[in-house]
């Protein structure tokens, strides 16, 4: 056992374990598919009151939430008071949630006696939900040592039920959350995380900014890729989920972001940032957000901005490696990977996304270049390395960085 203040991912023995047993011969023993209750639509909300009632102990519900969601946060008390509840709301989640942060919102939660946890808003008020709500059952658990493979013993309290507020990360339907401790950005991952509801009412979207928009597109767009390429964890159900994901992201990603207000692309893209959730919760993302999470944080960038630029170099090495990139492809109608690679670059122009970091960075190349080491050693450490569908090296990962600050796709990636 390592010093309490370690992952449980950064053993050695564990990320071999957890290697194997995502191999195509293990899983084929048994395959779970992990998924919420899922409620779609401008009606979707009602439903809230209604399941939370057969599911709740007790008529007290806690609403975790930041303050910039705060007004679509009332809105979800509303439908909670009509149907019975006695609702507090502790809106002090921060961006990209450190531990002192969570720590706070459990003790909130226990203030509040609640036997229904309700997450409002994007992936890092999800995110920190899954932890106060964890915290919150298992006041004693050292959440750096969760092993994802040992039941925790979750919903004795409390029930837990999402509703996302952008169309991205796919917290609502995944078992994975995204923390911040001692300045690195850390995915700790359980399947009772995953929430019991899923409320994809795309009214709780209409006010992202186009640019938030569009980087937490590409977001689940990297998710939906990622998992279709991860080898032995994808099956025929996450490989449904992901084609389907990309198909909408592509068509009305563009509608969104030119017309905010566009209640029918909104509902579609929560649909399919909702599918890529699901297919990667199932499976396993791509290594652009290894990548994503390691340069995001040091550079102070949005995650799905780091992961979106990452996602076209992370493809093309793939494409030298896996045969799947090929099936990919003709799954959507290209000939081949590298007519893919192309159709992904075009989608990016038409949409306005800058796929090369030094568009974004304050830094020049030799002081990125004097950043590697770190980069990458922390890159290999993250969680989503371990699941990668082919080993990944030292030297691969410092290609696939110099070549996304230059936009070299296609020269600078091996």
């Amino acid at each position: 056992m390592k010093a309490k203040g370690s992952y449980i991912f950064e053993s050695p023995e564990i990320r071999r374990l957890y290697t194997i047993s995502g191999t195509s011969a293990v899983r084929g023993l048994q395959t779970r598919i992990i998924a919420p209750r899922i409620f779609i639509g401008v009606r979707a909300l009602a439903s809230l009151g209604v399941m939370g009632r057969a599911l709740a102990s007790n008529n007290r519900a806690l609403i975790i939430t930041d303050k910039a969601v705060r007004p679509s946060a009332e809105k979800v008390k509303n439908v909670l008071v009509e149907a019975g509840f006695a609702v507090e709301m502790w809106d002090e989640v921060l961006p990209e949630p450190p531990v002192e942060n969570f720590l706070e919102g459990a003790s909130a939660a226990k203030e509040s006696d609640a036997s229904l946890i309700i997450a409002v808003g994007g992936g890092s008020v999800i995110d920190a939900t899954k932890v106060i709500w964890m915290l919150y059952e298992k006041p004693d658990i050292d959440f750096r040592r969760i092993n994802p493979v040992e039941p925790l013993g979750l919903r004795k309290k409390a029930f837990f039920a999402a509703i996302p507020t952008t169309a991205g990360t796919g917290s609502e339907a995944t078992s994975a959350a995204v923390i911040t401790d001692g300045g690195r950005k850390v995915s700790i991952t359980h399947p009772e995380f995953v929430p019991d509801m899923a409320i994809l009412d795309p009214r709780f979207t209409v006010s992202l900014p186009p640019t938030l928009t569009m980087w937490t597109g590409v977001d689940a767009l990297a998710h939906a890729v990622g998992a279709y390429l991860s080898g032995g964890w994808a099956n025929e159900y996450t490989d449904g989920y992901a084609l389907q994901a990309i198909k909408l992201i592509f068509k009305y990603l563009p509608r969104v972001i030119a017309d905010g207000r566009d209640l029918e692309a909104r509902q579609k893209m929560l649909i399919a940032a909702n599918l890529a959730g699901l297919a990667f919760n199932n499976a396993a993302p791509g290594i652009d957000h290894a990548l994503g999470h390691t340069l995001g944080k040091k550079f102070g960038l949005h995650h799905g901005l780091s992961v979106g630029v990452f996602l076209p170099y992370v493809y093309e090495f793939y494409a030298r490696h896996l045969a799947k990139t090929f099936e990919l492809a003709r799954a959507l109608n290209y000939k081949n990977s590298e007519e893919f690679l192309n159709g992904l670059l075009a989608f990016y122009d038409q949409i306005g996304f800058q796929y090369k970091f030094s568009a974004y960075l304050k830094v020049t190349y030799e002081e990125l270049k004097a950043s590697l080491g770190e980069l990458v050693s922390v890159a290999l450490m993250d969680t989503c390395t371990v699941l990668s569908p082919i080993p990944v090296t030292p030297a691969d990962y410092e290609e696939i960085i110099l070549a996304s600050y230059k936009g070299q796709v296609g020269e600078g990636v091996k």
